[in-house]
């Protein structure tokens, strides 16, 4: 099994962000400003030795593959942003590419969203709206992509460049897309395309899309689909009242482990470190409270020999490395120091799944 973080490459600055929110605006901006809503909440979350590191330094690039490898992540799956030919925070995964010596072993996620004041995804209060075009733009994006594809570091599966997708739903001609990127592909010397489905509150993954792998994207699939239907009331009516919509972190984990929902094709086993996105959006926020290095490894250990669902064991999945605005970080911090990576080490280490030797083929 192959542990694959999903990655944030948002930490540099662009002009469109400078426009936005301010002039030198990264999340960093977020993070920072956090605050303590309540007793005991640990905010902000501030990272080891106060590095609040930028993505376009190449020591930065170099650090993360390092420290990831050695606690036996086998890649990293960069967050990639298309607008029907606009890109946006492009240049980290850029500057990877050149930088081959950096041994990092990485996929993409198109986040195929628009990108909104209030970091929900949703059709208001728009910054830069996502549109898609025909097969021009199908075209287009592909051949940024292959660029990518073609390098020995790009994770493949039976020569199938991986490629996940955040939103099928959202693409109506998702499935001509595919297709249409599939055979191209295949004309560029690979057997086609590995696409991975994420199910969240956007896709129920209950529709028949052409994809190959489901990916439950946690916590906020669980919070979706597998709480009870009380705690779906209390969390619409905070949603309506505007107040904080607090979980508990150990009903998430539970209700994710006992989960029974069924799809047309199997699932790679998908895990969170925490969830708390307050640094973003304050008392509207959605608090997973109560998560701790050590619930963290007693469930992760749990997931990993559980057999009770379909799953395929090639990759598992982890939110997040570095979603520092969303409480989910991997990342070694002041408040936790390397006890998340310790965790998932030792968990990987104890379970017999990860052969660390796979880290460098």
């Amino acid at each position: 099994m192959k542990v694959l973080a999903l990655h944030l490459p948002q930490y540099h600055r662009i002009c469109e962000n400078d426009r936005w929110w301010g002039e030198g605006f990264t999340d960093w901006v977020n993070v920072k400003k956090a605050k303590p809503l309540f007793h005991g909440h640990e905010q902000p979350l501030i990272p080891l030795n106060h590095k609040y590191y930028d993505m376009t330094d190449l020591g930065t690039l170099k650090q993360q593959f390092e420290v990831s490898r050695e606690y036996g992540i086998y890649g990293f799956c960069y967050y990639h942003y298309w607008f029907n030919g606009k890109l946006l925070l492009e240049k980290p995964c850029e500057l990877l590419l050149k930088h081959t010596e950096i041994g990092q072993k990485f996929c993409f996620c198109w986040a195929n969203e628009s990108w909104a004041r209030t970091w929900d995804g949703k059709e208001h209060d728009i910054l830069i709206k996502q549109e898609y075009g025909g097969r021009e733009d199908w075209e287009k994006h592909f051949d940024y992509l292959l660029n990518f594809f073609q390098d020995s570091r790009y994770i493949k599966i039976a020569n199938k460049p991986l490629l996940f997708i955040y939103s099928c739903n959202r693409l109506k001609q998702f499935d001509a897309m595919i297709a249409f990127w599939r055979q191209r592909a295949i004309e560029n010397g690979f057997d086609g395309l590995y696409i991975a489905e994420f199910v969240n509150s956007f896709n129920s993954g209950q529709d028949r899309h052409d994809t190959d792998i489901i990916v439950e994207f946690e916590p906020l699939c669980t919070a979706r689909y597998s709480i009870s239907n009380l705690k779906k009331l209390k969390r619409l009516f905070c949603k309506k009242t505007g107040k904080i919509d607090f979980l508990d972190y150990d009903y998430v984990w539970e209700c994710l482990l006992n989960s029974n929902r069924k799809y047309d094709k199997k699932l790679w086993r998908s895990a969170f470190v925490g969830f708390d996105n307050s640094p973003r959006k304050g008392n509207k926020s959605l608090i997973i409270r109560g998560a701790t290095p050590e619930k963290f490894k007693k469930y992760l250990t749990q997931m990993i020999h559980s057999d009770a669902r379909d799953y395929d064991d090639s990759f598992m999945v982890i939110n997040a490395w570095n979603e520092w605005a969303e409480g989910a970080i991997l990342e070694p911090c002041e408040n936790w120091g390397y006890g998340y990576l310790d965790a998932l080490k030792q968990v990987l280490l104890e379970s017999g799944k990860l052969n660390f030797n796979q880290l460098s083929t």
